[in-house]
């Protein structure tokens, strides 16, 4: 039987607007990473795999939700770097686990960006908003 937190986080990603289901996925992806480096210090390495299989997932995610025709070379370029995280975090399951912290640098970086732009676009509508609102 699902506990209420699960029930509350299924709820949450049916009921978000795709702004909101990115920034969760680039937060998922980066609790992940820190914990398989939290269990890979600890000498789990079951759970380190699951951890690093979570972070595959995700990023693997962010990089189908991709719209290259849309998107244009922005695509692209977030692509690569997706692409790049993916090698990295495999090649940490097979030895080298400082390719963790490479893989966290460019979603944090990432995450940062997306996060600062979806703010302000927010601001703006609002900031839009409110001058329509005192027009009329």
């Amino acid at each position: 039987m699902p506990n209420a937190y699960d029930a509350y986080r299924t709820a949450d990603v049916s009921t978000a607007d795709p702004v909101t289901l990115t920034t969760m996925l680039y937060e998922g992806a980066l609790k992940a990473l820190k914990k398989a480096r939290m269990f890979h210090a600890d000498g789990r390495r079951e759970r380190f795999l699951d951890e690093t299989q979570r972070a595959h997932l995700i990023i693997g995610e962010l990089l189908a939700t991709l719209d290259h025709e849309k998107g244009g070379e922005m695509a692209a370029n977030l692509a690569a770097i997706y692409a790049y995280s993916i090698r990295c975090i495999i090649d940490s399951t097979t030895g080298d686990v400082a390719k963790l912290d490479e893989a966290e640098k460019h979603i944090t970086r990432i995450a940062e960006a997306w996060r600062s732009a979806t703010t302000e676009l927010r601001i703006a509508a609002a900031t839009a908003a409110e001058q329509g609102e005192a027009v009329a």
